[in-house]
């Protein structure tokens, strides 16, 4: 019976290397959560910045393509700059070939100045420059300086008589306007 009582005695005492694993185990166990907490924390700064570093590269998109269209504007309206003062600047050699029109007589010289007009007339229009509708039209100060008005019998007040110098436009600007001879 002594045995038996031995034998549960043993059975009631735990073993002293039993308890040193449990308290092991339980101690890995607070290690490992407290791990969790330090990765769970870190999973969420890393999330934070992974949502701020989003933000950020969507508000660059945002401005690169802003960029790109105002940078698209900048040339579209320097080439327009530029081809308006290079057209300033022939105006008057067409000028010049419209006033000798009026006053050469010899038809072939005529011819030619005819032709020379009309390639010149035919480059502008390339370039988006059509001249602006003046003689027969209403006049109007966007597209015409009144240099002279004159009284005639039996036409509206306001109708374009006579054009002095041509004027031309391109995409609603105006590059020149035209001199006019009105009726009043």
């Amino acid at each position: 019976m002594k045995n038996k009582e031995h034998h549960a005695h043993e059975q009631k005492t735990e073993n002293p290397n039993s308890i040193a694993q449990d308290e092991a185990t339980v101690g890995a166990q607070e290690v490992i959560d407290k791990e969790d907490e330090g990765w769970k924390l870190k999973l969420q700064i890393e999330k934070e910045n992974s949502i701020a570093l989003t933000k950020m590269l969507q508000q660059l998109q945002a401005d690169f393509a802003n960029y790109k269209k105002r940078n698209a504007n900048i040339a579209s309206d320097a080439h327009e700059k530029g081809v308006f003062d290079a057209v300033e600047t022939l105006l008057p050699s067409l000028d010049a070939i419209l006033s000798a029109k009026k006053t050469i007589t010899d038809e072939q010289t005529l011819t030619g100045l005819n032709m020379i007009e009309k390639i010149f007339i035919s480059n502008l229009s390339s370039l988006g420059i059509e001249p602006i509708k003046t003689v027969g039209e209403k006049f109007d100060p966007n597209l015409h300086n009144a240099v002279v008005a004159e009284s005639v019998e039996g036409v509206e007040s306001g109708q374009i008589l006579e054009e002095f110098k041509a004027g031309f436009i391109a995409n609603d600007k105006v590059v020149r306007v035209a001199m006019v001879k009105i009726a009043k």
